[in-house]
């Protein structure tokens, strides 16, 4: 039996309820127990190392069969491969281990190695996320392969969570962010007293706010259900997502968004990367930054397929009028702008972050 990051603590979960008072008394006294468990909280997370002495990699994400997904598959061949089985890659798409918020405190705390997710859920933790909320700085995915892999771009985003005990190894983007709704919104007019699912970020919230909708953060976990049951009426995401997880079933009408992609981050818990022999380390951060290539491609690609995926079981794609998308990108990208001027610790980071990617067109 593998021990965590917790230790003893692990170990007496796996008794049955009814023998684990006897079991502690067997083993530990209450309070060396609770001294054993602040030691180890203190220490930083383990190498969990599981029967066949591999070190035990678990990455999560929120997501299944979209690009992030993919990464995470490419990585694990990648990984299991050239260590020669010395690290065991773990994956845990579609929320196996809770709901994003859930995700996020694991991995900073160390009991989830890596976690594949949107930037915008690492914000609570670095402010300096948010930069990649910002609508049209990044256009597609060619930009995107450009800016990010500018060692500059790189330094910049991997330093970011430093303080919270994240550390990231990749980033890339996942598709273009739009609109799926019960209602088809073909006018900005058609936002108005709708609730809208949006990310945990005012760079989202903010915005539906001034377009008339009354903005709603969720994890993705429960947006089906908020679907069926009318508690939301729609849900902004990365549109390869709404077919990949079959949103077509609960809400017919996708509306494409203009110039505001999601940007993936494969973070990593600080400690447990450092704790890691150099030379794993050093296959780690590599291998991570060798995925990319091919989880680029492939989103090129999930782009296209999933817009044929959602008109193929019945959904519809509803596009703006060109003066509505003008407005629209005027709206976000206004209130963008004011919400990065009043964020000090982002607002020069983004500058630097806007000027990469400037080069990059």
């Amino acid at each position: 039996m593998a021990v965590t990051g917790h230790g003893a603590l692990d170990l007496l979960t796996h008794f049955p309820s009814s023998q684990q008072e006897t079991t502690m008394n067997t083993y530990i006294s209450r309070r060396n127990l609770m001294s054993l468990a602040a030691s180890t909280v203190a220490a930083g997370p383990l190498l969990q190392v599981n029967a066949q002495n591999q070190i035990v990699m678990k990455i999560a994400a929120a997501t299944i069969n979209d690009v992030q997904h993919f990464w995470m598959k490419s990585f694990q061949a990648a990984i299991e491969n050239r260590t020669g089985g010395r690290i065991k890659v773990e994956l845990y798409p579609a929320s196996q281990l809770g709901a994003i918020p859930r995700m996020v405190e694991g991995t900073a705390m160390g009991t989830i190695e890596c976690f594949a997710t949107a930037s915008s859920f690492l914000t609570s933790l670095d402010p300096r996320f948010e930069v990649f909320d910002v609508p049209g700085v990044i256009h597609d995915t060619p930009h995107a392969v450009k800016a990010f892999q500018d060692p500059e771009m790189r330094k910049l985003i991997f330093s970011f969570g430093g303080n919270r005990g994240l550390e990231s190894i990749s980033v890339f983007m996942h598709s273009p962010q739009n609109l799926v709704s019960r209602k088809p919104i073909r006018t900005l007019a058609d936002l108005n007293g709708q609730k809208i699912r949006v990310l945990s970020t005012p760079l989202q919230m903010e915005p539906i706010k001034k377009l008339g909708g009354a903005p709603v953060p969720m994890p993705l976990s429960e947006v089906m259900p908020a679907l069926q049951n009318g508690a939301i009426d729609g849900f902004i995401a990365a549109s390869t997502v709404f077919s990949a997880l079959k949103f077509y079933d609960a809400a017919k009408y996708q509306t494409q968004l203009p110039q505001w992609p999601l940007i993936v981050v494969i973070a990593c818990n600080k400690a447990w990367l450092t704790k890691l022999p150099a030379d794993l380390r050093a296959i780690v951060q590599e291998e991570a930054a060798k995925s990319e290539a091919a989880a680029n491609e492939f989103g090129v690609q999930d782009i296209t397929r999933a817009r044929d995926v959602w008109t193929q079981n019945g959904g519809q794609l509803v596009s703006l009028s060109t003066d509505e998308a003008a407005t629209f990108s005027k709206v976000v990208n206004q209130t963008a702008t004011e919400i990065i001027n009043k964020n000090t610790a982002a607002k020069g980071v983004f500058e630097t972050y806007a000027n990469i990617a400037r080069k990059y067109k």
